[in-house]
């Protein structure tokens, strides 16, 4: 093997062992955190050295292809990791940038009913130790909700209590959450949901009134930890609405 074709193998190992490295990174940097490893800000600042890890392996990568005349079937399978990565790991960062960039306002407690909000009951308790108390945020929260989420209101229906009730815990069933309490006399559903990647919780209590007409249907997710929640709560609620009117 000539120097040339040596040295591009050796760009070829060495951005493969980088790539794979910075996507190990980035994946530990929130399975750390809920395995009690370090910080969140630990984990979140993790991110971006694991995805230019990752990406600057993938060139690495490329770079050595170019100076190898014969490629073997070894190098070829590490190539492909690389570049796979590389690209998953800009594609991430690229998706939570463009996230950021929504103006999403620093707000964790979102719900569809501003003015008397669902109060969590039995998921108090399980809030205790939580940076962000149960109890609603506030004026200052309710107004940068009314300007940024416009169309987030309560969901009416022309099913009575009963019915109403029934099909609101059916649907908080079929979502990925673990129902804590179930009221129907006070028409109250509690859960969490537990989010993937770093373990966050979110809490939703879902309250079922009847009307005149028939029910109303309040729903109310708020952060455990964290100021802002990049439209996570919002798009909960969203979510749970439209399941419900299927």
């Amino acid at each position: 093997m000539n120097d040339v074709a040596s040295k591009g193998s050796g760009f070829v190992k060495w951005g493969f062992g980088l790539s794979v490295a910075g996507a190990l990174a980035v994946i530990l940097s929130g399975y750390g955190y809920q395995w009690g490893w370090w910080h969140f800000g630990t984990g979140f600042s993790i991110i971006p050295w694991g995805t230019g890890a990752a990406v600057l392996g993938g060139i690495a990568t490329g770079i050595g292809f170019f100076r190898m005349d014969d490629i073997s079937t070894n190098f070829k399978i590490m190539g492909t990791v690389s570049t796979v990565l590389g690209l998953a790991a800009l594609i991430n960062i690229g998706y939570w940038y463009n996230e950021v960039q929504q103006g999403y306002p620093p707000i964790h407690d979102i719900t569809t009913d501003l003015q008397n909000p669902p109060e969590f009951v039995a998921i108090e308790p399980l809030r205790a130790d939580a940076p962000n108390p149960a109890n609603y945020a506030g004026q200052e929260t309710a107004e940068a909700q009314r300007n940024f989420y416009t169309n987030l209101e309560p969901l009416y229906t022309d099913l009575n209590y009963d019915q109403a009730y029934n099909k609101a815990l059916e649907t908080a069933r079929q979502m990925d959450w673990t129902i804590v309490a179930e009221n129907q006399r006070e028409g109250r559903i509690e859960a969490y949901e537990k989010l993937a990647w770093f373990g966050f919780i979110d809490d939703v209590v879902i309250r079922v009134t009847e009307t005149e007409e028939g029910s109303r249907i309040d729903v109310r997710s708020k952060s455990r930890i964290g100021r802002g929640d990049l439209g996570v709560n919002a798009q909960r609620i969203k979510n749970y609405l439209n399941a419900y009117q299927k």
